[in-house]
């Protein structure tokens, strides 16, 4: 018998199955920016704390926000996925989205 190299978590059934796949480490392989219910970079007040691009915390002042669809592995299942930037992350959103990809 063959035993996994790392423990499987468990199924967080509260939860949606995006989550659940990015917790077990599956990655994004794809992004939709213009299917339905999708909306570019538009000026929000984050009042509640929220992650940006670049990883970091921010709440209480302007930010960008962008929703998308996600895809993930092998294309067997589609999300909605939303993001929070600060202006100079969206100015390089390019090389932050490369370098979160290992690329």
């Amino acid at each position: 018998m063959v035993r996994p190299t790392r423990p499987i978590p468990r199924v967080n059934i509260n939860r949606s199955l995006g989550w659940n796949l990015d917790r077990q480490g599956m990655e994004i392989t794809q992004r939709i920016y213009d299917g339905p219910d999708c909306y570019p970079w538009m000026e929000v007040r984050a009042w509640w704390p929220v992650k940006t691009i670049q990883g970091k915390y921010v709440w209480g002042r302007k930010i960008y926000k962008q929703r998308f669809w996600v895809v993930w592995g092998t294309g067997f299942h589609m999300e909605p996925h939303v993001e929070y930037a600060e202006l100079f992350d969206i100015l390089n959103y390019d090389k932050i989205l490369n370098s979160s990809n290992g690329s």
